[in-house]
């Protein structure tokens, strides 16, 4: 029971006894007074007609004798009233028995009256004429007694709610710091840190919210600081300080990641060969001024698609992968590229060695050595062109569809369900079932295509939405007929920036209240690079659990965890592909799970793929793995 209740029962408990007691002297002194003010008038009946009689008796006038008596009886509320006339060796008797009106009849069986009762013998001189017996009714006492009490009770009782009410008013008011010490606390154990809780009047309250606040301060001053060095490890590792872009490394990470997850694209690379002219002419400090204003342009270039990665991999080059596998649209973004950087050179002596672009068109075999060795071979190509050449490397894959094409099959796949959905297994490192990640394929008759092979499509086309409702609305109905499962579903980072998905999406799952608690939620990591703050509104008020996937792909995210509060996070596939190498530095990624995991979010490592690499993630603080050591399968 909550100290609240407790204060609040014992209270009222206090006020029932002093009201039971209060009500008890009340009751007993109240029947007293009204017995004895019974028998007093009893006593004055029997002798005031007593000598009202003495007359009658005397001249032996029975009929004036019973008129007395009548007009007494009439004029009080008497039981009997009974004269023995001894002469006459007559009696006189008048009785009323009816019970009082507006009385219970289980308090009159309560006994509280017997009625009074008073004899008198009727004399003249020495000679004894009759004898007088009256005994009172005990129905006006009854009455009197219940009305009264009756009062009482209601006021005791209006009383007691009154003041029920105000304890709670005043409980919860006096009570209020210990309710946010109790708020605070919670937050502080999920690693949360809201804001600091007012100090209170109480001085005793006021001591230990001033001790609470002191301790989330340093708490989240300790996290921040941990956030804070794994963001400069990463700088460290991944960050080129002259571009503000991902060095060789990041980049060679990405490409891994990228290819893994099957995604589509193309890379790019960009060689703005007079950098080197600049430098010698007029000096680093104007070459880094052009080298980040090139970096600008790019990424602002760079906006226009839902996935890529940027970096400067040179001195001169630069690289970029995007989820575009299209010729022509790939020959207008080069050009695009090359026209960008030509306009950041004012009156160029030789225009014809500004910048190239050279590309490569990722394939279903490729790694990343061989696709950046088709990137670099275009590269090559490309210098020995004419200027702002651009030269693509690709070959016509099996399956390629072009662009109106996708968008056919992708309408036709949300038209008629085409989708064959699988699922892939979240363990901790105890064995113990997280949840499952829910996997989209489109299948034909002919061929199945994975979803890193149209989601960019889909993306492009503004699809993202109908998608993901379709999937989520799937995903419900196998819920319901799952209830021991846990099911992940991942979103579009078109559906995350529409406002109007999250209305329909919070309508779809006010149909599956039951299962709500069982869908989890992933966004991507870009959703939030870019518009975080319009995300914060409907993910404060979702109704399932959510995550971050592809975790680690941005600067400077992870410093904003805690505003975030995500349930868990998936770490990229670049980060944890490379644990295994011999030379591979894990300090960046431990500080990266350490990080999350003190900010109360799980961290989960992606496409593990051998018993080794799990025995080298659980020394990074990572809290759960998911991977081809347990293989995706079909859900019925």
């Amino acid at each position: 029971m909550t100290l609240y209740r407790q204060l609040l029962v014992t209270i009222l408990l206090l006020f029932i006894m002093l009201f039971v007691t209060a009500y008890a002297v009340q009751f007993s002194s109240t029947r007293s007074y009204l017995a004895e003010q019974q028998e007093i008038t009893v006593i004055n009946t029997a002798t005031s007609l007593g000598l009202a009689l003495t007359p009658y008796l005397e001249t032996s006038d029975t009929v004036g004798a019973e008129s007395v008596i009548n007009a007494v009886f009439d004029g009080g509320l008497y039981r009997k009233i009974q004269l023995d006339l001894l002469a006459a060796n007559k009696v006189i008797i008048r009785e009323h028995l009816a019970q009082p009106q507006n009385v219970p009849n289980w308090f009159i069986n309560l006994g509280l009256f017997e009625g009074a009762q008073h004899n008198a013998v009727l004399t003249s001189g020495w000679l004894q004429l009759g004898q007088l017996s009256v005994e009172g009714h005990p129905g006006q006492a009854y009455h009197q007694l219940w009305q009264g009490m009756s009062q009482l009770a209601t006021w005791f009782v209006a009383c007691f709610l009154l003041v029920w009410g105000l304890l709670v008013i005043a409980l919860r008011y006096l009570l209020k710091p210990l309710h946010d010490i109790e708020a605070q606390a919670r937050d502080i154990e999920r690693h949360h840190f809201g804001k600091a809780i007012a100090l209170p009047k109480t001085r005793e309250l006021k001591e230990v919210v001033m001790a609470i606040n002191n301790m989330a301060g340093q708490l989240e001053v300790q996290f921040k600081e941990q956030a804070d060095e794994a963001e400069r490890l990463r700088h460290r590792a991944f960050w080129d300080p002259t571009s503000g872009l991902g060095n060789r490394a990041y980049f060679v990470s990405q490409s891994q990641s990228w290819i893994s997850d099957g995604t589509g694209g193309a890379v790019i690379l960009i060689a703005v060969d007079m950098l080197e002219q600049l430098d010698q002419d007029e000096g680093f400090a104007v070459r880094d001024q052009m080298i980040k204003a090139i970096a600008t342009d790019l990424r602002q270039l760079c906006q226009r698609f839902s996935e890529y990665a940027l970096s400067r991999i040179s001195a001169r080059e630069f690289a970029l992968l995007v989820p575009e596998s299209d010729v022509d649209r790939l020959s207008l973004l080069g050009e695009e590229i090359n026209r960008q950087v030509a306009e950041q050179v004012i009156d160029p002596v030789n225009s014809r060695n500004i910048s190239v672009v050279g590309m490569a068109v990722i394939q279903n075999e490729d790694n990343t050595s061989q696709l950046l060795t088709r990137a670099d071979n275009a590269l090559n190509k490309a210098r020995m062109d004419n200027a702002g050449a651009v030269i693509i490397e690709h070959s016509k894959l099996e399956h390629q569809l072009g662009r109106l094409a996708w968008k056919k099959l992708i309408e036709a796949a949300l038209a008629d369900d085409l989708f064959a959905l699988s699922s892939q297994a979240v363990f901790d490192f105890n064995g113990e079932l997280q949840h499952e990640e829910l996997y989209i394929a489109i299948r034909t008759d002919k061929v199945t295509y994975r979803a890193g092979s149209f989601l960019p499509m889909v993306e492009q086309f503004k699809l993202g939405e109908r998608l993901d409702l379709h999937i989520v609305g799937r995903a419900l109905k196998y819920l319901a007929t799952r209830p021991e499962l846990r099911l992940a579903v991942n979103l579009t980072q078109y559906s995350c920036r529409q406002a109007g998905f999250w209305h329909q999406l919070d309508q779809l799952l006010a149909e599956y209240p039951q299962e709500c608690s069982r869908l989890l939620l992933e966004l991507p990591e870009s959703a939030f690079f870019w518009s975080k703050n319009a995300l914060m509104v409907p993910l404060a008020s979702l109704k399932v659990s959510w995550g971050i996937d592809h975790f680690g792909r941005h600067f400077d995210l992870l410093t904003q965890l805690n505003d975030l509060r995500p349930s868990y996070v998936k770490l990229d596939h670049g980060f944890t592909s490379q644990v295994m190498d011999a030379d591979y530095d894990d300090a960046f990624l431990a500080a990266v799970c350490r990080s999350a995991r003190s900010m109360g979010a799980l961290t989960i490592a992606t496409r593990v793929e051998t018993d080794q690499q799990l025995e080298v993630l659980k020394t990074l603080y990572v809290n759960a793995y998911q991977g081809f050591v347990s293989p995706p399968h079909k859900l019925a």
